[in-house]
């Protein structure tokens, strides 16, 4: 065959450059894409690392054991495994378990005592770790005596679940109180760390609501209850490994005074100056 002519060639190779040009940087737009895809994912393992770094690992992992596992999985769980528990197992009224349920709330009700304890009387010099123990054995404990005894009398379930909740309540206060004292050292986390709380505890619950129907189903309202016994555990391993200040020779003597007085006169306001104004 003979060559083309050359009149039959295009005459404006602006366009076949153009082409050419589009052809050339199309990987790297693809490279662009899909980096940015990759990014998206990692940017919250990237958050996760900040907040390591800057807050210590000890303070992040206090936060996902009391949010996101304590309080929101666990609570998830206990929130449907209880209602199966008054009504199969104790055999109560449904209204009598409504009942049940709004005493069961009421350490919730009573945060700001705890509050209250953990900034002004600390346990052999630590403000913090000592309550993280203690909350987690209560809820260890608590679950261990729902989840063995199958004829336990109802008061006894009652001050169980009770003592569960409590440990809940106190765990949260703590872990509230060391978010206030990161967010005066560091200021410019605060938000991060209100929204590291709240994303913990909305996962935690989503995935508690999401299989508290199945483990019900399974073993049983006794054994769900029974698995709460883990989340308490990690709340025990938060407090020991959690980063506390020691404060040695602490006065404890006055502060027990100034705090009986105050609570002998019932005041509330009251309570709160002497106990602020005696550390």
């Amino acid at each position: 065959m003979s060559p083309q002519p050359a009149h039959d060639l295009p005459e404006d190779r602006g366009e076949a450059n153009v082409l050419i040009e589009e052809a050339r940087g199309s990987p790297p737009a693809k490279e662009a894409e899909a980096g940015g895809a990759v990014g998206w994912v990692l940017s919250p393992v990237a958050w996760f690392r900040m907040l390591i770094r800057e807050l210590h690992w000890s303070f992040v992992l206090g936060v996902v054991a009391t949010y996101g596992i304590s309080q929101g999985l666990g609570g998830g769980i206990s929130r449907v495994a209880s209602d199966y528990y008054w009504k199969d197992v104790q055999k109560v009224q449904p209204s009598a378990a409504q009942v049940y349920h709004g005493v069961t709330s009421i350490p919730w009700l009573v945060k700001p005592v705890w509050g209250l304890l953990t900034d002004v009387l600390p346990v052999a010099g630590y403000r913090r770790r000592p309550y993280f123990v203690l909350a987690g054995i209560m809820g260890v404990i608590a679950m261990l005596i729902v989840s063995l005894h199958s004829k336990l009398h109802v008061m006894f379930a009652l001050l169980a679940l009770m003592s569960g909740s409590a440990s809940v309540a106190i765990a949260d206060v703590t872990i509230d109180a060391c978010v206030a004292e990161n967010s005066l050292i560091h200021p410019h986390l605060a938000a991060d760390m209100m929204s590291l709380n709240g994303f913990c505890s909305s996962v935690g619950g989503l995935i508690g609501f999401s299989i508290s129907g199945f483990l019900v189903h399974a073993i049983g309202s006794q054994g769900t209850l029974g698995i709460l016994t883990i989340p308490s555990a990690l709340v025990i391993l938060a407090g020991i490994l959690l980063k506390d200040v020691h404060i040695p020779n602490f006065p404890y003597g006055q502060v027990s005074r100034m705090f009986s007085s105050c609570c002998l006169r019932s005041d509330i306001s009251t309570l709160y100056a002497c106990t602020k104004f005696s550390v």
